[in-house]
C-alpha cells in the first residue's frame, strides 16, 4: 500500500471512531442541571447562618454590658442583655417554613432568605448596641428598665417586619 492510501483508510477510521464515541452525535440531549433549587438552599443556609450571627453578635454584646456593671444589678438586667436572641429564632422560623419550597418556587425562597439574611445580622448587632447602651445607663443609676426595654425594641421591630414579609411574600 502506498503512503496516500493508509492516510485515507487511517483519516476515514479517527472520524468513524469519533463519530461512534463522541456524544455529540448523539440523538438525545444531555441534561441540563437546574440550578434554582442550589442557589435557593444556599441562599436560605446563608440566611439563617447570618441570623444566627446577629443574635450571636447581640448577645456578646449585650453580655458585655451585662458583666462589666457588677453583680449587683445582673439578674435585674438580664432581660435586656437577652433581647437579640430573638433575631436567630427569627432565622429559624423563616428557614423551617421554607423548607419545602425549595424545589416549588426556588426564586421565591432566595427572596425571602435576601430579606432575611440582612435584616436578622444587622437588627440583631445593632439591638445588641442599644441593648448594651439601656444596661450601661441602669448601672449609673441613669435609666430604667423599662426604657432599656423599650429602646432594645426598637430594632426588633425591623426583624419582626422582615419576619412578616418572608409569608407575605
Amino acid at each position: 500500500m502506498n503512503r496516500k492510501c493508509i492516510v485515507v483508510v487511517g483519516s476515514l477510521s479517527m472520524i468513524l471512531l469519533t463519530g461512534f464515541l463522541s456524544p455529540a452525535f448523539a440523538q438525545t440531549v444531555a441534561e441540563q442541571k437546574d440550578w434554582a433549587p442550589f442557589i435557593a438552599k444556599f441562599a436560605m443556609g446563608l440566611s439563617l447562618s447570618l441570623g444566627l450571627a446577629g443574635s450571636a453578635i447581640g448577645l456578646v454584646i449585650g453580655f458585655q454590658a451585662l458583666l462589666g456593671g457588677g453583680e449587683e444589678n445582673f439578674y435585674k438586667v438580664i432581660p435586656v442583655a437577652l433581647m437579640p436572641s430573638t433575631q436567630g429564632i427569627y432565622a429559624m422560623v423563616v428557614f423551617f417554613t421554607n423548607m419545602d419550597k425549595f424545589d416549588s418556587d426556588p426564586y421565591s425562597v432566595a427572596g425571602k432568605a435576601a430579606i432575611a439574611m440582612v435584616t436578622m445580622l444587622v437588627s440583631g448587632w445593632y439591638q445588641g448596641i442599644v441593648c448594651a447602651a439601656g444596661i450601661k445607663s441602669i448601672h449609673e443609676g441613669k435609666n430604667t428598665i423599662a426604657n432599656a426595654l423599650v429602646a432594645g425594641a426598637m430594632p426588633e421591630t425591623y426583624a419582626v417586619f422582615a419576619l412578616v414579609m418572608t409569608f407575605i411574600m
